[in-house]
This record gives C-alpha cells, structure tokens and sequence, in this order.
C-alpha cells in the first residue's frame, strides 16, 4: 500500500518564478492494481511519482509505503525502504550500453548485495522470459530496439521482486504495436503487485 497525506511540492519556493508541482494531494493505492496518473504536460505527474518513490522530497505531508514513513527520514534509510520495494521504469530506459541484456538487469541484483551465482541466474532469466527478452539475454543493450530496450527496463524494475512498480511514460518513445505489448506486460505484473503509470 502507498498512502499520501496532504502532500505538497514547491519549485522555486518563494520566488516570483514559483511553482506549486503538488497542491494538498492525499491518495491512497492498494496492494495490487494498476493506476494511471493522467494530465497535461508539466502538471506534476512526474513530480508525483518522484515523491511516491522516494527520489525526491515533499515540501509538506507524509507518504507511507507499506507502514514505513518516508517523509523525514534520514537519506540512507529512504534509499533502504526504496531499493526494496520500488522499481522504475522510465521513458528513455537508461540502460547501460556497453553491457548485455542479461548484464543490465543482474546489475541490480548485484547492487542490492546478492552474490550466489546461481539465485542471479535463475531470477535473471526468469525475468527475461516473463518479458519475451531470453532469446535475447546475451545481445548488447545497443543493438536492441526501442521496444525490446523497454522489456529490458522493465525487467530490471522487477528482478528485485518490489512491491510498487513506477513507470513514468514507458511506452512514450514507442510506437503503438511496441505500446500495447509494454502495456499488456504492466496489466500483467499489475494482477500481482502495484503498477503506477504515467
């Protein structure tokens, strides 16, 4: 569950260029499901999510993700709280080039300190199967299309098995056939975990 209370964000705060990203926002998301966060460009959807995950801070309120407060939290302890239960997925991927299919998404398994050889295999490639991305596992992150780089992406957001999947215009680089497909997958995930969908 990820609940909101009263939660605002300013840029610029005091300024005469001021901006009010979130006014007053209480919400409150379920375990499961999938939500999407609609609105005109610049209306704070993507500052909405930044702050439901932790990657940036509100100026005022509290989120909770499960019954863990990450409002004024020291920042090691959010980054804890966050590893654990969040998973990106962004528009422009962010994968690491230089780097395979399977290498990109083993990376977060290694960041998050796990070492047994066998565990990475097993949970990397169960992954890049849930996506359609194992015949692809050992082809370098550039050679791959803009689709295939999404199902990679996402595959990362799920290796670490997070409880809140954030997706902040995943299929906005894509064309339709690649969009329905990535949004087939996250209806997929969502039946199991929360998707929130810009």
């Amino acid at each position: 569950m990820v609940k909101l209370e009263k939660v605002e964000k300013y840029f610029n705060r005091y300024k005469s260029n001021q901006i009010h990203a979130i006014n007053s926002t209480t919400l409150k998301f379920e375990n499961t499901g999938l939500v999407a966060i609609l609105g005109n460009s610049g209306s704070g959807k993507t500052t909405l999510l930044n702050v439901i995950g932790g990657l940036d801070k509100p100026d005022k309120g509290k989120i909770y993700i499960g019954d863990k407060k990450i409002t004024n939290i020291r920042n090691s302890k959010l980054d804890k709280i966050r590893n654990l239960n969040v998973g990106y997925v962004f528009q422009n991927y962010y994968l690491l080039n230089h780097l395979t299919v399977f290498e990109n998404v083993s990376l977060v398994l290694r960041m998050l300190g796990v070492k047994k050889k066998e565990e990475i295999n097993e949970r990397v490639n169960n992954v890049l199967k849930m996506v359609g991305m194992y015949p692809y596992k050992n082809r370098l992150s550039s050679m791959l299309s803009g689709g295939q780089k999404q199902r990679v992406a996402i595959a990362r957001a799920i290796v670490k098995n997070p409880n809140i999947i954030i997706a902040d215009e995943p299929t906005g680089n894509l064309d339709s056939k690649n969009s329905i497909e990535i949004m087939e997958i996250l209806k997929t995930i969502s039946k199991k975990k929360l998707v929130i969908l810009v």
